[in-house]
């Protein structure tokens, strides 16, 4: 009797141990498939900080603020005559 209890007691926590490590598993590959969405994620959003980069260095060229300057504020270099320099 002694012996049967034992055995029933020993399958139970092999069966518990067993579905233990289904769930473990089940939960680490769900794990794994969140990293790899987070990982495309930051990707993109690498590859778009990039292309902002390249678009600021564009927007922000002195050639052209300079060029907006003349057509749209008719803005023009003032002669040499008419520049004061101030020391801080």
């Amino acid at each position: 009797m002694k012996t049967t209890v034992t055995l029933g007691v020993l399958m139970l926590l092999i069966f518990l141990s067993a579905l233990a490590l289904v769930l473990l598993r089940y939960e680490n590959k769900a794990f794994f498939m969140e990293l790899q969405g987070l990982r495309k994620h930051r990707d993109a959003l690498d590859r778009e900080w990039g292309q902002l980069l390249l678009e600021q260095g564009a927007w922000g060229a002195h050639a052209r603020v300079e060029a907006i300057a003349r057509e749209k504020l008719a803005m023009t270099v003032p002669p040499p005559g008419q520049v004061t320099r101030v020391r801080p």
